[in-house]
């Protein structure tokens, strides 16, 4: 085919161009200084650049950063961005057509090619990497591998593999992620790149899928493109594995049958049988597997799995004197919950106080102190505190409508009475968590008590402490003395609003079944609370966002009175105070900085705050220009991330 002249030329003039664009680079020094020309080599000691009067040599110690996009600029010389993704990072090994830079979570051998956006050279002091819990994998729905980390970030590609302490992930430009197995939570595998897997599920909860060889008559390895790992056979509670396809439980025996088992990351698994598969005789078409205990990340609580079932609830009338509320005794099906260890600890709530953007004006509590502060020649409430020799008491002082804020700030909620008295005496119909024995050692309220003094004396049968001792725990039902007449026995809920809502203790009356009204608006210094959870919602709980607020400040307009008395010079708003551990704070703004801009927008009231930051969502990075002693200072707010 003939190509005319004119073509010819304009195709090469199109391929200069381009060539020209991607090594077309401006260089930032360390100083501040810029210089702009054509990338012709670089190594670990310098860059060499062709500029408008010639070649010029820069040794790498001086550079801070180079930009290869014009349009995009870094904030700082310890950031790389690739097709617009930034990350904290600084170049370790470069040469003409390549780099590596060293990350939080390992190195990226990264091509200069036309996605790269710049680069940076400065060094960092990473945090060491303090998880200690190994990643899950399990089957994902599509076709490409995906490994999840545990600050959310997430890599999608065709192949992985796994080399000493990485995993190593190429992206479609030819860049290569080393991921250190440390930063990783999850890693889902398409079903194509299955073959030959099981699927283990562990105690803990967390779920392995690779090929399983049997290492001794205690241990198993399971190995795939991931890596590989060893682990007890007695800390595995299910398994597809057709060695260990008989398996006798503690908690009862069962046939696993299973030809083949599919399972999604939706927690979704289709398990395929010749037969009918019987557990304790019955027929069963769902198998669902959780862990005995988990912790929610986001708060600390610890959570104890009740499972569903049948149990015995309302009291005996063979015990004596019974109120009538209590009556009739009769089977009552609750299907499987979490329910929280130890009631809420005035910790726990605390970050509540600080950190919520509820709109219910929530209860105090008794162990924890507003903090004031003189402002304007006037008092003015900020925040929260209480002594740390309190943290471990179960929070009082509070009341209904504070618990159910409690919860929508988590995502929890209150118990429902059938749930508590379930997760309190069991389901054999014992008058006591313990059994029947008469008590020995309990919550009698006469002084505060840590959630865990109670340990060895007043346990449920599911481990959950201190349910017949005080404080009185709140339910979610109204009170009704009819309820138990008039209540369905499948997972009962009297949700008709009143004045009173069920309160639950045990030691009031000497049974575990005594019912307490309790007004719902009433602050009291004898009620607490703790906090349920269904199991889907369990174990997928830490990607849920705390409703936190966005900064975290108690700030003010600046006017004509701020700027006498505090000699301020400037518009916007006045940070009077900072909350502890708020994103503010982590992100370093402190208290008598003026916040003047936000993402590029002035500020110059609290509404233009609100519209700045209107559509961010938790986690998300806020850039903002404080004013500090007449300094302009650019600080990055991850907004909504609190530290607890």
């Amino acid at each position: 085919m003939y190509i005319s002249k004119s073509k010819r030329i304009f195709t090469l003039l199109c391929v200069f161009i381009f060539i020209s664009s991607i090594f077309a680079v401006t260089v930032i020094y360390k100083d501040g200084t810029k210089v702009s020309g054509t990338l012709i080599d670089m190594n670990n000691e310098r860059i060499t650049l062709d500029i408008i009067w010639g070649k010029i040599e820069i040794p790498l110690d001086y550079v801070e950063s180079i930009v290869f996009k014009d349009s995009l600029s870094p904030k700082s010389g310890h950031e790389f961005s690739i097709d617009g993704k930034v990350y904290d990072g600084y170049v370790i090994e470069a040469a003409k057509n390549y780099v590596v830079v060293a990350t939080w979570f390992g190195k990226i051998k990264v091509n200069l090619n036309e996605r790269v956006d710049y680069i940076g050279f400065e060094k960092v002091n990473f945090d060491e990497i303090t998880n200690n819990r190994p990643f899950k994998v399990e089957l994902g729905t599509s076709n490409s591998f995906v490994c999840v980390l545990y600050n959310g970030d997430m890599f999608i590609s065709d192949k992985i593999e796994s080399i000493n302490d990485y995993v190593i992930i190429p992206d479609r430009y030819g860049n290569i992620f080393y991921i250190s197995k440390l930063a990783i939570e999850e890693i889902y595998i398409p079903y194509k790149s299955a073959t030959g897997y099981d699927l283990l599920v562990l105690k803990d909860g967390r779920k392995l899928y690779g090929v399983v060889k049997v290492l001794s008559p205690n241990t198993y390895e399971i190995s795939g493109v991931w890596g590989k790992e060893t682990v007890n056979i007695a800390d595995v509670l299910f398994t597809t594995f057709r060695e260990q396809m008989y398996q006798e439980r503690s908690e009862g025996s069962f046939v696993m049958g299973l030809d083949k088992i599919i399972y999604d990351k939706d927690n979704v698994a289709t398990m395929i049988t010749d037969s009918v598969l019987r557990v304790n005789g019955k027929d069963v078409s769902v198998i669902n597997v959780y862990p005995r205990e988990i912790k929610d990340p986001r708060t600390g609580i610890e959570f104890v799995l009740i499972p569903g079932g049948t149990f015995k609830m309302g009291a005996n009338t063979s015990w004596g004197k019974v109120d009538e509320d209590e009556l009739p005794q009769r089977d009552v099906y609750v299907s499987s919950f979490y329910i929280s260890k130890y009631p809420i600890t005035v910790k726990q709530y605390l970050d509540f106080l600080r950190a919520s953007q509820s709109s219910v004006s929530a209860s105090v509590g008794k162990q924890v102190t507003p903090i004031e502060i003189d402002f304007l020649n006037q008092k003015i409430r900020v925040s929260y505190s209480t002594s740390s020799s309190m943290y471990n008491y179960p929070i009082t002082g509070i009341n209904y409508n504070s618990a159910k804020a409690y919860c929508e700030w988590a995502g929890y909620q209150l118990p429902t009475e059938a749930q508590w008295e379930k997760a309190a005496r069991g389901t054999d119909g014992r008058m006591y968590p313990w059994g029947n024995t008469k008590p020995i050692r309990y919550n009698d309220g006469k002084k505060d008590y840590d959630v865990k003094a109670f340990e060895d004396t007043d346990v449920s049968p599911y481990g959950v402490v201190n349910m017949f001792g005080l404080p009185i725990e709140l339910c979610r039902d109204y009170f009704d003395k009819e309820a138990y007449k008039k209540l369905p026995r499948e997972n009962p809920l009297n949700s008709t609003s009143g004045a009173n809502v069920v309160g639950r203790t045990g030691v009031i009356s000497g049974r575990i079944t005594d019912r307490i009204p309790i007004s719902a608006s009433e602050t009291r210094n004898d009620v607490t609370f703790r906090v349920v959870l269904n199991p889907e919602d369990a174990l997928n709980i830490s990607k849920k966002p705390l409703n936190n607020k966005f900064f975290g400040v108690y700030w003010y307009v600046v006017n004509d009175s701020v700027k006498k008395q505090y000699k301020v010079s400037t518009d916007g708003l006045y940070v009077v105070y900072v909350e502890v551990g708020s994103p503010a704070q982590n992100g370093g703004i402190k208290p008598g900085d003026v916040i003047v801009a936000i993402d590029g927008k002035s500020i110059k009231t609290q509404q233009d705050a609100a519209n700045a930051v209107s559509g961010k969502k938790q986690g998300d990075i806020c850039n903002v220009i404080v004013n500090r002693s007449g300094k302009q200072v650019e600080l990055k707010i991850r907004v909504g991330v609190w530290t607890f």
